[in-house]
């Protein structure tokens, strides 16, 4: 995946940069990468947790790229993410900020979230 995506976007949130910003077009480009081509936001969703350097990050990972694809493609990504859950706790912490996700997938995810004292 572009590293230079990633840390475009990693860097508008960290600085906490504005729409106007001409570094938004990394929020942009995340996002329609994850609503027109999911297979190629799973990846960068994932890289994206793995270089979040802090909870205020991940948190922005949670409720945008991450809520995103999970709401939209559930079925397609729900085993993926418990496989991650699973795996990783950086990944299974970012889950606590996700909301709005089928009942049936946020069940599945549970048993991983809930784990997790100090949520999102």
């Amino acid at each position: 995946m572009a590293r230079s995506l990633v840390a475009d976007w990693i860097r508008l949130h960290v600085e906490n940069r504005k729409s106007s910003d001409p570094s938004f077009a990394a929020w942009e480009e995340v996002r329609d990468l994850v609503s027109s081509h999911p297979e190629d936001g799973w990846p960068l969703i994932l890289e994206l947790i793995a270089e979040a350097p802090d909870d205020r990050v991940l948190a922005s990972i949670a409720a945008g790229p991450l809520e995103d694809l999970l709401v939209n493609s559930p079925e397609q990504f729900g085993d993926r993410a418990e496989v991650e859950a699973r795996r990783d706790p950086k990944f299974r912490r970012c889950l606590t900020g996700v909301w709005g996700l089928p009942a049936s997938l946020r069940d599945r995810l549970a048993k991983y979230t809930s784990t997790i004292a100090d949520p999102l």
